[in-house]
């Protein structure tokens, strides 16, 4: 199982170059389903995304990849996954991001700004009521445990 899904890890990492994609995460099950997560610095559509897994089954398809059958499925992380990349960060810039730093502080901020690896933030400070004010925050990327993307509905 592991020779196959470091095959199909490679394939999957080298086509998505191409296609200005990059892989985020993936899993293997010893059944022989496979599942791999994409994503891009611009949104990635339906289209673009049926796209790409119609070009990975087709290098499948062509390669060599053993008699053994499996299943594989391409797809985005979704918005409540925790971004695990710092390429998936530019595009959300103005977004809020619930954030727990690598010590343990949690906290709401809006990104403002990617600097190399330095996040350019304002972190939202609730005051009583529904008020509240912000202050500039800058944390490297290396300092974050977790940055997920905070769903509202307006």
């Amino acid at each position: 199982m592991a020779n196959l899904e470091t095959k199909l890890k490679t394939l999957v990492e080298q086509e998505a170059v191409a296609h200005d994609l990059f892989l985020v995460a993936h899993s293997g099950s010893p059944a022989g389903f496979y599942r791999f997560y994409v994503d891009g610095t611009e949104p990635v559509t339906m289209n673009r995304l049926s796209a790409f897994t119609r070009h990975v089954s087709q290098k499948i398809d062509e390669g060599d990849f053993g008699d053994r059958k499996f299943t594989f499925e391409i797809s985005t992380p979704g918005a409540d996954k925790p971004l695990s990349d710092i390429r998936q960060l530019p595009k959300h810039c103005g977004r809020t991001l619930e954030i727990e730093t690598a010590e343990g502080v949690k906290m709401e901020a809006k990104l403002i700004a990617l600097e190399g690896t330095e996040l350019q933030l304002e972190e939202i400070i609730v005051l009583k009521g529904k008020k509240t004010e912000t202050r500039p925050v800058q944390i490297a990327w290396e300092n974050i445990k977790t940055a997920t993307i905070k769903i509202t509905f307006n």
